[in-house]
């Protein structure tokens, strides 16, 4: 075998490693064993049990930073930093391990950056843990339907409001660019059901500058219009006009035009 050869069938081994196994960017470290939970119905529980087996140790960060600014290839996940979305993050890896219970997850946060560009860094982790038994108390089912079937209880509000949510994952690939046509702007930060999108400018608005989120690899267009309002919001921007979507070979993205009246609501 010829050291080219040798070369590429490395190669392939070691895509065949990688490459294969999902997007993971909580940073899953130990076993796998077959996927049997959804991440939403992962547990917490406080501390190890008999009828618990490690399975390893899950964490996620991010890095927060709040106001008006431009932003320039920042991921969904650092503009939206905050403790839900990384237990998210856990929860969809450790239950792609394998794993039905996160153990003691514990979350932090310390400064980080410079004096110009002031960030927190937030970082959460935990065990990974898989039953062996079925344990004292009722869990629940290990694999929930995100909607209900009919004649059933209507969902909580935060499970409604995570059927909006892209996966995990996906928040941590997509990457959002911005552009402030204006020097300063300040408003409270909002959640994306409070940011409107509108199909024409209010002749109240001023336009702020267009805000771009674009994924690889076949993000949908579902996942990139929602970070367009979960990104606007951060910045506290009540409206998003216009937004449009296209496709440049592999990548997606979708385009949407910031505005505000001039006073706050």
């Amino acid at each position: 075998m010829t050291f080219r050869v040798r070369a590429v069938a490395g190669l392939l081994l070691v895509c065949s490693l990688s490459c294969a196994r999902p997007f993971d960017p909580a940073h899953f470290a130990g076993s796998r064993e077959p996927r049997r939970a959804t991440p939403e119905a992962v547990v917490e529980l406080a501390a190890r049990a008999s009828y618990l087996r490690v399975l390893g140790h899950v964490q996620a960060s991010c890095f927060q930073r709040d106001g008006f600014r431009r932003l320039e290839g920042e991921t969904l996940t650092d503009v939206d930093c905050g403790v839900p979305r990384l237990d998210w993050a856990l929860r969809e890896s450790a239950a792609a391990a394998g794993g039905d219970a996160l153990l003691a997850p514990i979350c932090g946060s310390y400064p980080s950056g410079t004096r110009t560009t002031r960030s927190v860094v937030i970082r959460c982790s935990a065990e990974v843990a898989r039953f062996t038994e079925r344990p004292p108390a009722n869990f629940g089912p290990p694999s929930p339907p995100r909607s209900g079937p009919p004649r059933v209880p209507a969902p909580s509000p935060s499970a409604v409001s995570r059927l909006d949510e892209p996966d995990a994952s996906l928040a941590f690939r997509i990457l959002l660019s911005f552009e402030p046509k204006i020097h300063s702007f300040q408003r409270r930060p909002r959640g994306a059901n409070e940011v409107k999108e509108l199909a024409f400018l209010p002749l109240a608005d001023q336009p702020l500058g267009d805000l771009s989120a674009r994924c690889e690899d076949g993000c949908e267009e579902r996942a990139l219009r929602y970070g367009v309002l979960v990104a606007a919001g951060r910045l506290g921007v009540p409206d998003v006009v216009a937004v449009r979507c296209f496709s440049t070979g592999s990548a997606n993205t979708c385009v949407g035009t910031l505005a505000a009246p001039a006073l706050d609501e």
